[in-house]
């Protein structure tokens, strides 16, 4: 386990190219409105008295454990009241959200009207996908015409989805997106891609160029595996939190308890 390291500095930095730009938690599999949830909310919402996230991504598995919508409040806005007072929700729709055929209900009641759709975060560009969808010819031809798009100088991207190209875990990496979106993944220079589905902790090697993370132990824990591509694999409740600063994002994955788990650095 990597030893555990202090918080960056949070806005007392000078120097421009050191300089916070926003904050990112990631989270996924999280709507059991369960103990285990609320340990993992608490520790957000104590590292959120330092500097508030901008932003709050959550993989997947909305609302356990068939997609109710009548649970939505109770399952998400409820728990991370105290985050969600400064952060902007960016929800994608898991394997569970979607049995009651109330996928798009869960969306609404959190204010979004597609399942796949882009959110802004300062420099950061955040791309939501519906992983349940991956064949939809209407999703792969908005996400072509996405990516095709020139971004400012000094831009991120990071694509969100429940579903993971590379994951070493109970589920395992989804040949399917491996398929259709990691080529174009690649093409466009995303950075960074997160998903849930298992629930656990892995960030992979750079694969051509992208770091991706699998953060499914917002509730429920399974035991990580290993394959020829993992960094790093963990079984923990946890949440991974993500510093955007001009030339390089820095990530923890944060236990409940506030151990670290893990740090990694993505540049450009």
């Amino acid at each position: 386990m990597p030893t555990p390291v202090s918080t960056p500095t949070l806005g007392s930095v000078t120097d421009v190219e050191e300089k916070l730009q926003a904050r990112i938690a990631v989270s996924g599999d999280t709507g059991t409105r369960n103990a285990a949830q609320r340990r993992v909310a608490r520790r957000m919402a104590v590292e959120a008295e330092k500097e508030p996230y901008d932003a709050f991504i959550i993989s997947g598995d909305l609302v356990y454990p068939d997609g109710d919508s009548s649970l939505t409040r109770r399952s998400v806005i409820d728990p991370y009241a105290p985050v969600l007072k400064d952060a902007t929700l960016i929800p994608a729709l898991g394997n569970h959200d979607v049995q009651s055929g109330e996928g798009m209900d869960i969306l609404r009641k959190l204010g979004r009207d597609s399942a796949w759709y882009v959110e802004k975060i300062g420099p950061v560009r955040v791309i939501v996908l519906d992983s349940n969808r991956i064949g939809n010819a209407q999703q792969t031809a908005w996400l072509r015409g996405v990516l095709a798009e020139k971004q400012p100088r000094g831009s991120w991207t990071i694509a969100a989805m429940h579903h993971p190209a590379y994951s070493a875990g109970h589920h395992g990496s989804d040949r399917n997106v491996q398929r259709r979106w990691v080529p174009m993944f690649e093409q466009a220079g995303v950075q960074l891609v997160v998903a849930g589905h298992d629930h656990d902790y892995q960030r992979s090697n750079v694969i051509d160029g992208i770091t991706y993370i699998v953060s499914g132990g917002g509730a429920k824990v399974r035991e990580g595996g290993r394959e020829s591509f993992t960094a790093m694999s963990v079984g923990a409740l946890h949440y991974v939190d993500l510093f955007v600063y001009e030339d390089r994002l820095e990530g923890r994955a944060i236990k409940h308890d506030g151990g670290i788990i893990d740090t990694f650095t993505v540049k450009r």
